[in-house]
């Protein structure tokens, strides 16, 4: 059997030895000016090829060889009855290398497409209420020291709204809990929700709306986004989305993870929107008021924005909400 020339280290000094490796029976044998040690077949670890970087066999006791010519190297294995590994084979490839790059890329489109929003559905129900509490109460107010302003509507009127709201829901029992607010905005009429079933409606909305029914709907859409936990699973996955996207990315994390996050808010936001409006039909439906009062009031704050009924985007793929005149449709024809 010919030998191989390598380097050897001892595992004990950083002192690098040539040597000449070679094969006896099912040993290895190195043999230098140390003189010569034996190994058994099964005591070796051979790494794989990695680049131009030298190949390494590796001793039990923490000895090396390394081999820096690869070819040589293949040669003597194949000689010595050494098999390289499926993975090594595969990888020499490059038919085999490009379909396990597809395939790569293929597993982590499904992961962020299919298997985060998955996973955070199945999260978000599951995080301890105090949590929830915490974070919806320090974004209420963080709201309302930097954006909102305290409502102009008389209390006998918020009264008034919060025993409608109240009737109208006693027609779905094992609703989430919720706590409605009233505020004033310059964002113009619209209403939030927060994952612990805050619910905030802006003066603005109640003043342009015809009627009680109509504020209603858009509270049972709001309570829509609660019952389903959309908040926190949004939180999980743009958390997710940015954690990845910073270790992966490095120094252009800031900018790749910023728009990964916004193509997945985007794209959950609209999925969101139409479940949070068909769990209001259903409300509105079991309240004997129908689908069309929450039809009407998006219909209303359409044209009050001027028809941008895709939450202020030019680019469809990145409105945070379906378009408005698609959910007024599917109110209105029972599609949702």
């Amino acid at each position: 059997m010919s030998s191989i020339a390598a380097s050897y280290f001892d595992g004990r000094t950083p002192q690098r030895q040539a040597v000449e490796l070679r094969v006896d029976g099912d040993e290895i044998v190195v043999r230098g000016s140390f003189g010569e040690r034996r190994a058994g077949r099964s005591q070796v670890e051979i790494s794989e090829p990695m680049g131009r970087a030298p190949r390494l066999l590796r001793f039990a006791d923490g000895a090396v060889c390394e081999i820096a010519d690869h070819a040589a190297f293949a040669v003597w294995l194949d000689a010595a009855g050494f098999a390289e590994s499926a993975v090594v084979r595969l990888q020499s490839r490059w038919s085999w290398a490009l379909a396990a790059l597809l395939a790569a890329i293929l597993a982590v489109l499904a992961a962020y497409l299919w298997g985060l929003p998955a996973a955070s559905k199945m999260l978000a129900p599951r995080i301890p209420d105090n949590i929830v509490q915490g974070i919806s109460r320090h974004t209420l107010n963080f709201l309302d020291e930097r954006m909102l302003k305290p409502s102009r509507l008389p209390a006998a009127r918020q009264a008034e709204l919060q025993a409608h709201v109240a009737t109208l829901l006693k027609a779905v029992p094992g609703h989430p809990s919720y706590r409605l607010h009233f505020r004033a905005s310059p964002m113009g009429p619209n209403a939030f929700a927060l994952p612990n079933g805050d619910l905030v409606v802006f003066d603005e909305l109640v003043a342009l709306a015809a009627n009680d029914d109509e504020i209603a709907g858009v509270v049972a859409h709001e309570l829509g986004h609660v019952a389903h936990h959309h908040g926190m699973r949004q939180l999980i996955q743009s958390s997710v989305v940015s954690f990845v996207a910073g270790i992966y990315l490095g120094d252009i994390a800031s900018i790749a993870s910023g728009l990964a996050v916004l193509d997945m808010e985007s794209r959950c936001s609209r999925a969101f929107e139409l479940e949070a409006d068909a769990y209001a039909a259903r409300v509105m439906v079991a309240a004997g008021r129908g689908r069309e009062p929450l039809a009407s009031m998006l219909e209303r704050m359409e044209q009050h924005m001027g028809g941008k009924g895709k939450g202020g985007s030019s680019w469809d793929g990145l409105s945070s909400h379906p378009d408005t005149a698609e959910r007024i449709r599917r109110l209105r024809g029972g599609a949702s």
